[in-house]
């Protein structure tokens, strides 16, 4: 049973292979993420910010996290589900894992996708698309 840990530190050995596929797939986010954390510029780390991931054992299936954009919006960033993995539940799950943190700080939480795939799974978890913010491509309101 996969389970969903909060990341205090990076997981170095761990996310070689996320990061290996990622990239196969043609995403940089993890990429992203890692050059980010490591170099101090983004480690989640600020009131309102957190890195999930979610290990079955000590594989790591998906990553994903909330930063702060504004006193009452959150962004998912770095949001990467393992090909195999997917249409599954885990990805679902995780979003709803960082919607829950979220919820605690702000009333609004955005992102930024750029695949129909990508498009058809958030507006299922209860994302709306929106065009009122050229950085964001959907958006859902929280109950804070």
């Amino acid at each position: 049973m996969p389970s969903i840990v909060q990341i205090r530190e990076w997981p170095a050995a761990p996310i070689k292979g996320l990061l290996a596929e990622s990239e196969q797939e043609g995403f940089r986010f993890v990429r992203r993420a890692q050059e980010e954390w490591l170099s101090g510029a983004n480690t989640f780390s600020q009131e309102g910010e957190a890195l999930f991931a979610v290990f079955d054992e000590a594989r790591l299936l998906a990553i994903g996290g909330i930063n702060r954009e504004s006193d009452r919006q959150g962004r998912l960033r770095r949001f990467y589900v393992r090909r195999e993995e997917r249409r599954k539940g885990i990805g679902r799950q995780l979003v709803l894992q960082v919607l829950d943190f979220a919820s605690r700080y702000y009333s609004q939480v955005g992102l930024r996708c750029d695949t129909t795939a990508a498009d058809r799974f958030y507006v299922a978890v209860g994302f709306s698309r929106t065009d009122s913010d050229p950085r964001l491509t959907h958006v859902i309101e929280l109950n804070k």
